[in-house]
């Protein structure tokens, strides 16, 4: 049964008594105004008369859905049983409105100002025309959110109509053999929010309130449960060491936090412009205006190793590129602006200061990112291309979009040879050669100074997660490789190919941010507590999102959930035929619940205490908690809904932490020193 907002319903029950007052206005100067020989002024009338009728039947029937949609809690949809029939007269009154606004436009394109005594007039009707079409526009958009428009279509199938509509708003085009085989399109993320939601028969508003549910029982987890071990006192601590150290371990946390930062820079200048101006909106606009980015396309250096292919809207990317990186144009091998489904922007550049070659892959930016992304489900990773023979079946599931840009990555860099021509002088393809031990043209020094080079690949999210299944591929080539991941996708590897990563890879991960705890097994554990805490609720939803938007702090877990086993007969049922469907899918579609983890050692920035804009960096050190966990526990704790869970993934955000507790680090190290 379709579930009305009550929010949206009572700001049109609001908004309406002043349309009519408008109408009637309107009407009054348009009766007194008009021409008495004016051949269509019987015509306006009607119009007139019917506009304000509509308004009126509206304004009644709103009224009466508001009355109806607040009985029962949000899954008690018994209680609202009438709604259907208002809504159904709604809609009728709503086609009559659209109807009488057609009129009226005709008539007064037609009218013009022959028929009326005074021109204000005419403009008064031309603002309710005008305004009446933004309004049914607006009511259409919001059944489309708010209702179970498609309820008849299986649950794949619905959110397919709803993406379709997505896509056609934002002008996607899609080729037909594209269209044949539903690539390039919006199909594979409709195709993920169906297989997720499927079995529970929830709206838009529903998930909403959920969440705001979820919020309010993951406030007490935050506060209590506390993930890991403090990195101030090690990695492996069980026992309190002795001073010497416990001083060592600080000075190596202090260069870890500096070392991180630095390369969540390079994963932050993947992003190009775009992104550089979001986290610097005076340097991105300075940059936009004084021609630094479209004079880099003419003085682009030939000292350059390779080039990617140029289009003139590069130039103010490549300018990003190398002054969020803090490099020189010199230093920039090769940039790849290619962007698909399965194909990830990247770049390779020369970090002087630290003697290595850096390999950085931007995240989800794009909707073709987004796709990437949907394709969750894990695949098999070929164990004899990452020497792991004694690795079989599960052992090597790996995330299916993340391989797919890998592949891509993979096959770039042979088609051209870059890594052997900068670290080995040839073109000769890595996945055929034998390793030169003669030193690069390109790497200044004696052949046992270029042992000390290192091949640094970096990323955040989703290039962070392909930066470590390149990694995986290319380390039996390069021996000495690390690998930073600036909060990596949390489904991305068995369990087996993420603790592999651990001797050559850091993860970082920020606050509550959602990807890193992403995963098939944790959306399912989200939306089974998402239906239960829907299920417990014993208000509706008018009364939750007012209360939880007014006064959020002082709400508790009792003033809107029942204790377990106290709930409604109707909502209890709908829960039993929930858990059931939930056995079936997973059991039908195993793949779903395959748990995966986030990659190598895993540091955790960990907010304790609400951020203040306006803090220092010295109180930073108050504010935040670095501390080494395991992926296991994080993942089985699972998602965590708060008010930052969603910002907390920003990548500017994570940089500015990053620098900020480095620095507090290492004044701390020299004032102990």
């Amino acid at each position: 049964m379709p579930r009305v907002s009550s929010v949206l319903t009572f700001a049109l029950y609001v908004l309406f008594p002043r349309r009519c007052t408008v109408v009637l206005f309107v009407y009054e100067r348009a009766h007194q105004g008009l021409e008495s020989h004016c051949p269509v002024g019987n015509a306006a009338l009607t119009w007139l008369f019917g506009t304000f009728l509509c308004f009126f039947l509206c304004t009644c029937l709103e009224g009466l859905i508001l009355r109806h949609a607040l009985k029962g809690t949000i899954l008690q949809p018994a209680k609202r049983r009438h709604v259907c029939t208002f809504l159904y007269l709604h809609f009728i009154v709503t086609i009559a409105d659209i109807s009488f606004t057609i009129l009226g436009t005709f008539l007064d394109y037609h009218i013009g100002n022959s028929c009326y005594v005074r021109n204000h007039v005419h403009t008064a009707i031309e603002v309710v025309i005008v305004g009446n079409y933004f309004i049914i526009a607006c009511n259409f958009l919001g059944v489309a959110l708010i209702f179970n428009v498609f309820a008849h279509l299986p649950s794949e199938e619905k959110w397919n109509r709803l993406f379709s509509f997505l896509e056609m708003c934002l002008c996607m085009s899609k080729s037909r053999e594209r269209a044949r085989e539903k690539e390039g399109s919006l199909s594979h993320i409709a195709i993920c929010f169906g297989e997720v939601f499927q079995g529970a028969d929830l709206v838009p508003s529903d998930i909403a309130a959920g969440l705001v549910l979820l919020a309010l029982q993951h406030r007490r987890i935050l506060e209590s449960e506390t993930l890991g071990c403090s990195a101030e006192e090690g990695e492996n601590s069980g026992e309190k060491g002795h001073v010497d150290e416990s001083k060592h371990i600080s000075v190596e946390l202090g260069n870890l936090l500096e070392e991180g930062a630095h390369y969540a820079r390079w994963a932050l200048a993947s992003y190009g412009w775009m992104l550089y101006t979001w986290a610097n909106p005076r340097g991105g606009l300075a940059m936009a205006f004084s021609g630094e980015g479209p004079c880099t396309c003419c003085t682009w250096h030939t000292q350059q190793i390779f080039r990617g292919e140029h289009r003139p809207t590069e130039n103010l990317d490549k300018a990003a590129l190398m002054t969020c990186a803090g490099i020189r144009a010199e230093d920039l091998y090769y940039v790849s602006f290619t962007n698909g489904i399965g194909e990830q922007p990247y770049f390779i550049a020369r970090d002087v200061a630290r003697r290595a070659i850096v390999l950085s892959v931007r995240g989800t930016m794009s909707v073709q990112d987004c796709i990437t992304d949907s394709m969750y489900k894990p695949v098999l990773l070929n164990a004899n291309a990452i020497e792991m023979p004694h690795l079989s079946g599960p052992q090597l599931h790996c995330h299916a979009g993340v391989v797919t840009a890998t592949n891509f990555i993979l096959s770039d860099l042979d088609r051209h040879g870059i890594l052997s021509t900068i670290f080995f002088g040839d073109t000769i393809k890595t996945h055929e050669s034998a390793l030169s031990k003669s030193a690069p043209d390109h790497l200044e020094g004696s052949e046992d100074e270029h042992k000390n080079w290192t091949l640094v690949l970096c990323g955040h999210s989703l290039g962070a997660g392909i930066a470590t299944v390149l990694a995986l591929h290319l380390r039996k080539v390069f021996q000495n490789i690390r690998v930073w991941g600036i909060e990596p996708p949390g489904g991305l590897l068995s369990a087996e190919l993420a603790a592999a990563c651990r001797e050559w890879m850091v993860s970082i991960t920020h606050g509550c941010d959602i990807i890193t705890r992403l995963s098939g097994p944790c959306l399912l554990k989200l939306r089974r507590d998402l239906v239960d805490a829907l299920v417990r609720c014993k208000v509706n939803k008018f009364s939750l999102l007012t209360r939880m938007t007014c006064v959020p702090d002082s709400v508790e877990e009792s003033d809107l959930l029942l204790e377990p086993g106290c709930e409604a007969h109707e909502a209890t049922l709908l829960r039993r035929d929930f858990e059931q469907f939930h056995i079936k899918q997973i059991n039908e579609r195993p793949l779903m619940a395959a748990p995966l983890y986030p990659p190598g050692r895993l540091l955790h920035l960990r907010r304790i205490s609400p951020v203040n804009k306006e803090m220092s960096a010295a109180s930073i050190r108050d504010t935040y908690e670095v501390r080494w966990i395991s992926a296991q526990e994080l993942m089985f704790q699972g998602l965590l809904v708060n008010e930052t869970f969603f910002t907390d993934h920003f990548p500017d955000k994570v940089v500015a932490v990053l620098s900020e507790l480095a620095q507090v680090s290492n004044r701390f190290d020299r004032f102990i020193s």
